[in-house]
């Protein structure tokens, strides 16, 4: 795109994982040279990295980790625009913000519209609910901060009325996980992390572990069924170890409020149900005019990464179906791809605003972590020097915990984020393990 008077106006929909990382960079690229002016938009005032939802929803990190938007943006010389996405005007190059209320419903920001010159879509991606009679109802998700913040609010309040005996006769609690993909499993073994820090914490009636039953459903054969076997297997004996019900081969028929029907006609009572059984597309992607979508409701986007139907409008991260030739099908949403594709779209833009010709975008698997507890994890590394390899244990959690590092230093800049984590692990030794307000 050649340069005019005017500098182009690239806005980035969603501060996800790629969105809040492809600001930073661009704003460091062409922003503060004013060869571009950058504006992120988003329905929420913080960023949490999407992989660590469950510890945030547990309760186990404390919510002092987010990284606010308005603050990021103003040290980073961005425009932030406080909006929740509802369409795109291609012709007059608008996109259209619905209005954000606060809990009492007054509004926070009015409904508008942006211009752009480039757009970029990295709206992320929601739980898949498989049209399940009472999810919607009765089932709490975890796709948005917001959600991890009610989730850890219903969970402390849930022990507290057990403590407190506001839950009756009751003699045990219940939770119940739908779906042992890797949110899941992670929310399961961080979950068992909790209860057992309630029970040092004052909530007395669980300090016996077959007080709370945690259990995992899975409708396919084994859990983590997108990875490796291996893998499966090991994760699968950890639940167990911590004493985690794992039901595979069941599918939830239906969510009823304080109970799960499955599909055989088994009923199970349950205090706390969350759904975590798969992602689509928010559905704001099917109601856009003109746009072709592919799997998971995404849109279908070239190997430029730019939609099929307008050159001016990329799509990247979970919102984004993009081929992956090596294995002939499209790429998973995982935070790596989405990590991968905000540096190739920093390039990509550049090159655009400079008038030059675009590249193609290739990614490269460097394997697959799951944190199984405080200080264990199971996974497989990929690379070209080591092959493929499976790790657990404690090292396997320090390199899970590296790349909550490498995203924050990717977005706060590599002094803000070691001076963060110096400052977060002095912290944790004289705070409180579980948040319990």
């Amino acid at each position: 795109m050649p340069q005019t008077s005017k500098p182009p106006q690239i806005v980035i929909v969603g501060a996800g994982t790629a969105g809040l990382n492809l600001a930073t960079r661009l704003s460091r690229r062409l922003g503060h040279a004013g060869k571009a002016e950058i504006t992120l938009v988003d329905e929420n005032l913080s960023h949490m990295w999407k992989p660590s939802l469950h510890e945030f929803a547990a309760g186990t990190k404390g919510f002092d980790e987010e990284i606010s938007l308005l603050e990021h943006s103003h040290r980073n010389e961005y425009n932030f625009r406080l909006g929740r996405f509802t369409g795109i005007d291609r012709e007059k190059r608008l996109v259209q913000l619905q209005a954000v209320n606060d809990p009492a419903n007054r509004p926070l920001a009015p409904k508008r519209s942006l211009p752009y010159d480039i757009l970029v879509l990295a709206i992320g991606s929601r739980s898949n609910d498989f049209g399940t009679p009472g999810v919607a109802e009765n089932c709490m998700m975890l796709d948005t901060p917001a959600q991890a913040k009610r989730l850890q609010a219903e969970l402390l309040n849930l022990f507290l009325r057990f403590q407190t005996g506001a839950l009756g006769a009751a003699e045990k609690l219940e939770l119940t996980i739908i779906g042992a993909g890797a949110t899941g499993v992670e929310l399961a073994a961080e979950l068992r992390e909790a209860a057992g820090q309630f029970a040092r914490n004052g909530i007395h009636k669980v300090r016996n572990a077959d007080a709370v039953t945690i259990r995992l459903i899975e409708a396919a054969p084994r859990v983590l069924s997108a990875l490796p076997e291996t893998i499966s297997a090991k994760v699968a004996r950890h639940l167990r170890e911590l004493h985690i019900d794992v039901m595979t081969g069941a599918k939830v028929a239906r969510i009823d409020p304080g109970s799960v029907t499955l599909s055989d006609g088994t009923t199970l009572s349950s205090n706390l149900t969350v759904w975590a059984a798969g992602v689509r597309a928010p559905e704001v992607i099917g109601q856009l005019d003109g746009f072709e979508t592919g799997s998971l409701g995404r849109l279908k986007v070239r190997p430029s990464l730019q939609t099929l139907d307008d050159d001016h409008i990329y799509a990247l991260g979970d919102c984004a179906d993009c081929l992956w030739p090596a294995k002939q099908t499209s790429l998973p949403p995982r935070a790596q791809v989405a990590t991968q594709q905000a540096e190739f779209m920093e390039r990509q833009i550049v090159a655009q605003v400079a008038g030059k010709p675009l590249r193609e975008f290739s990614y490269a698997d460097h394997g697959s972590l799951v944190a199984i507890s405080n200080e264990g994890a199971v996974g497989s590394l990929m690379g070209k020097a080591i092959g493929t390899i499976t790790i657990e244990g404690w090292l396997a959690r320090r390199a899970y915990r590296s790349l909550h590092f490498l995203h924050r230093k990717s977005v706060l800049g590599p002094w803000r984020a070691t001076l963060s984590a110096l400052l977060g692990g002095a912290s944790r030794r004289i705070r409180p393990k579980l948040k319990l307000h």
